[in-house]
C-alpha cells in the first residue's frame, strides 16, 4: 500500500491523503460485502465495463477546459493542503510566473514543465532568514559556488564546460615519473606553466571568457585564467553540469594534448555572468542562451529557516509535476467503445447519441479553411496521447465541405471558448473561426461527442474543487451499475461509488451537515439535469483525480491476490559470507 501511494504521488504530484482515505473506504466496503475470490476479477470488469462508461457518457459532459493563460486557479487549491493560506497564495503566483517565463510559448509548456519538475533542485536557491515575500523569479540560473577567478566583462561571452583538471600532467595515469635532480623538477614545473599559459591563450583566442568546471582546478590554472581575463567557477555538481548541457546543447571540453591550434566549437553563449550575494552566501548568476524550449529562469526561495524552505521547495516541485498531468489524456478501451452507441457515419463525422437531455453546443464552422482529409480524421482517432493541440491534431472536426455545420457535444456549463483557446495551445487553429450556439438534444440527431479521438478525458480538463469530481463519478457509476448483468460487478460498483464519497466527507467534516447539504443539492440537480453551482476560481485536474481512482483500484486488486500473511517476530537476518584470513 505504501509503495502504491508513493508511486501515485511521484507520477501525478498528488499527495497520499486522498489515496489513503479512498483506499480505506474501498477496502472497508468490500469487507462489509463479504465477497469471495471473484472480487479481484470483478474489479477488473468494473474498470472496463462501468467506470469508463460512467466517465465517457456521464462525467465527460461536465468537464471544463482549463482557463487560458492562468495557472493560479489550479495551483492555489493544490497547495492548500500543503501550506498555509498566506504561503500558498504567494507560492502559487511564483509557480505561475516561473512557468510563464520559462515557457513564453504555450505550446512548449508540457516539455518545460517536465524539465522544471526534473531539475527543480538546480533551478532554485533557498535563502534562510528572509520572509517569503522576498522570493523572486530571476532570469538565468544561480550556481551555488563563488568565483575562483572573476574577470568582469560586458555583453555576451562564450563559456566552456570542463570535467577534468586543465593543468597538464607530466605522464599518463599509472606511469611513474622519476626526477633525478632539483633542476629536472624545476624544468618540469616550467613546462607545466608554459603549457597552462598556452592553453589559456588558446581559450582567449577563441573568445572563451568563462570556465565552468566540475572539478577543482590547480592554482596555476587560476593564476593564468586571471592573467588572460577568463573567469572560473569550479566544483560544480554533476547535476548542475547536466542542466547547463541540456540548456545550451554543448558537451564538456576535452583538451587536445599537444595540439593547441584547433578551434573550440563546443562553447555556450552566456548573456551575463556576475556574482550574486544571497544573505551571506556568495553565488554565481549566469544567463544562458537556450537552444531548447526552456528559457532559463530560477526561483530564489526565501523563508525563515531551512526547514520551511525545504517544505516550500517540495510543494513547488510537486506542483510542477501536477501541472504536467494537465496536458495528458485518458484513452478509452477498445472492447466496449462501440457497445450501445450509434456508429453510423453522418457526413464523415461519427455520431454519438447520449441518453440524457442535457444542453449541448453546436460548433459551426463558418470559414473557408483548408479541408481535412479522411486520412487526417483517422490519424486523429488513432492518436493515443496528445500533450499539445497542433493544427492537425485539434479537438475540432472539420468537414470536407465548406460552410458545413458540425454539431459537437460539449459541457453545457463551460464558457464560450473554442478548443484551441484552452491553455493557450494550438495557435495554428486560429484560422478556423467558430461560432458557438446552444441547442437541445432533441433538436439534432447527430450529437457528436469526443468519441472520435477515443479519449475518455481530454487534455486540459478541469473541475472545481470541493468534491464535485467524486459526486459526479459516484452518481454516474451508480447509474451504469444498474445496467450491469454480473452481480459481483454490481457489488463492486456500489462499493466504489460509496467509497468516493469519503473524500468530500473529509473535506466537509468541519461543517455541521455540510456534506449532507452539498450531496443532496448536487444529486437533485443532476437528476433534474440542471447545472451545478460551482466556483471557477479554484480548479483541479481531472486527469489526476481519475488516476487516483485507478491507482486505488489497482492497489486493491493486488491486495486481494494475497492469500495469507505470515507474521514474524523479527526481520530475517542477512547472512553474510565471511571468508577467513587463511582462505583469502
Amino acid at each position: 500500500m505504501a509503495a502504491r501511494a508513493c508511486s501515485h504521488r511521484a507520477a501525478t504530484g498528488d499527495g497520499a491523503k486522498s489515496f489513503v482515505v479512498l483506499l480505506a473506504a474501498v477496502l472497508g466496503g468490500l469487507r462489509a460485502t463479504g465477497g469471495g475470490a471473484g472480487l479481484r476479477r470483478a474489479l477488473r470488469d468494473f474498470e472496463a465495463q462501468v467506470l469508463e462508461r460512467a466517465v465517457a457518457r456521464g462525467l465527460r459532459r461536465h468537464l471544463w477546459p482549463a482557463p487560458p493563460g492562468s495557472l493560479e486557479p489550479l495551483l492555489e487549491p493544490y497547495l492548500a493542503g500543503r501550506l498555509g493560506p498566506g504561503e500558498r497564495r504567494r507560492l502559487a503566483r511564483l509557480c505561475a510566473e516561473m512557468c510563464r517565463r520559462c515557457a513564453p510559448a504555450a505550446a512548449t509548456r508540457p516539455q518545460v514543465l517536465r524539465l522544471l519538475g526534473r531539475r527543480f533542485a538546480e533551478l532554485h536557491a533557498a535563502v534562510p532568514g528572509l520572509p517569503l515575500a522576498s522570493s523572486r523569479v530571476l532570469p538565468g540560473i544561480v550556481l551555488r559556488r563563488d568565483f575562483a577567478a572573476y574577470c568582469p566583462t560586458d555583453g555576451e561571452l562564450r563559456a566552456l564546460l570542463v570535467t577534468e583538471p586543465l593543468r597538464p600532467a607530466l605522464t599518463a595515469p599509472g606511469v611513474e615519473f622519476v626526477v633525478d635532480s632539483e633542476g629536472q623538477y624545476q624544468s618540469s614545473l616550467r613546462w607545466i606553466a608554459k603549457r597552462t599559459e598556452a592553453l589559456m591563450k588558446h581559450l582567449q583566442s577563441n573568445d572563451v571568457k568563462l570556465l565552468l568546471s566540475s572539478v577543482k582546478q590547480e592554482d596555476i590554472v587560476i593564476y593564468y585564467a586571471k592573467l588572460y581575463g577568463v573567469s572560473v567557477v569550479e566544483c560544480l555538481s554533476s547535476e548542475e553540469m547536466a542542466l547547463i548541457s541540456e540548456i545550451t546543447g554543448v558537451s564538456p571540453y576535452v583538451p587536445f594534448g599537444d595540439t593547441m591550434d584547433r578551434e573550440i566549437t563546443e562553447t555556450a553563449v552566456v548573456t551575463f555572468c556576475q556574482p550574486l550575494l544571497l544573505v551571506s552566501k556568495r553565488c554565481v548568476h549566469v544567463g544562458f542562451a537556450s537552444v531548447c524550449a526552456f528559457q532559463p529562469h530560477c526561483l530564489i526561495l526565501c523563508g525563515p529557516v531551512d526547514g520551511v524552505n525545504e517544505q516550500h521547495a517540495a510543494a513547488v516541485q510537486e506542483a510542477f509535476t501536477m501541472l504536467q498531468q494537465l496536458f495528458k489524456t485518458v484513452d478509452q478501451r477498445g472492447e466496449w467503445k462501440a457497445e450501445g452507441e450509434s456508429q453510423s457515419k453522418v457526413s464523415d463525422v461519427y455520431a454519438w447519441h447520449s441518453s440524457a437531455t442535457q444542453k449541448q453546443l453546436v460548433i459551426e464552422n463558418t470559414c473557408n479553411t483548408n479541408q481535412v482529409s479522411e486520412c487526417q480524421l483517422k490519424a486523429l482517432s488513432d492518436e493515443t496521447e496528445r500533450k499539445v493541440f497542433d493544427s492537425d491534431k485539434s479537438d475540432l472536426l472539420v468537414h470536407n465541405q465548406k460552410n458545413h455545420s458540425i454539431p459537437v457535444l460539449v459541457a453545457h456549463n463551460t464558457d464560450a471558448v473554442t478548443a484551441h483557446e484552452c491553455l493557450d495551445l494550438g495557435k495554428g487553429l486560429e484560422k478556423t473561426c467558430c461560432h458557438i450556439v446552444p441547442f437541445k438534444h432533441e433538436e439534432s440527431c447527430a450529437g457528436v461527442a469526443q468519441d472520435y479521438s477515443n479519449c475518455l478525458i481530454e487534455a486540459g480538463s478541469v473541475l472545481p474543487v470541493g468534491g464535485y469530481f467524486e459526486i459526479l463519478l459516484h452518481y454516474y457509476i451508480q447509474d451504469y451499475a444498474k445496467q450491469c448483468q454480473q452481480s459481483e460487478v454490481t457489488i463492486v460498483s456500489n462499493v466504489v461509488a460509496d467509497a468516493l464519497l469519503s473524500i468530500p466527507k473529509a473535506l466537509y467534516q468541519t461543517e455541521r451537515d455540510g456534506f449532507n447539504k452539498f450531496y443532496l443539492e448536487a444529486i437533485n440537480l443532476l437528476k433534474k439535469n440542471q447545472p451545478l453551482p460551482v466556483n471557477s476560481e479554484a480548479l483541479e485536474s481531472v486527469y489526476c483525480k481519475y488516476q487516483l481512482v485507478i491507482s486505488v483500484l489497482h492497489c486493491v486488486t493486488e491486495l486481494l491476490s494475497i492469500d495469507l500473511v505470515i507474521g514474524i517476530k523479527r526481520p530475517l537476518q542477512k547472512i553474510e559470507d565471511r571468508d577467513s584470513e587463511d582462505d583469502t
